[in-house]
């Protein structure tokens, strides 16, 4: 049975409530990011990171600013009024 994947490639996301507990997500704490693609054979491997996202703004520690996610860590990116 295919697993039904929360967010599809090209939503804006940032990180959640549980994404910005987690210590090694400081480098993107406050950007907005795209998700690029999802690895389908992720879901089935347990403690894998099945979302690509490429977070905009300098990412410390990640030259080309693309960072694998899991679904708990991010959110979808809501526009201020």
């Amino acid at each position: 049975m295919k697993k039904q994947w929360m967010y599809q490639a090209g939503e804006l996301v940032e990180l959640s409530a549980g994404g910005k507990k987690s210590q090694q997500n400081t480098a993107v704490l406050g950007k907005i990011g795209m998700i690029l693609s999802i690895d389908e054979s992720a879901s089935y491997q347990r403690g894998s990171y099945p979302y690509v996202i490429q977070w905009f703004g300098e990412v410390y520690n990640c030259p080309d600013g693309k960072l694998p996610m899991k679904e708990y860590e991010i959110k979808r990116h809501r526009a201020t009024r």
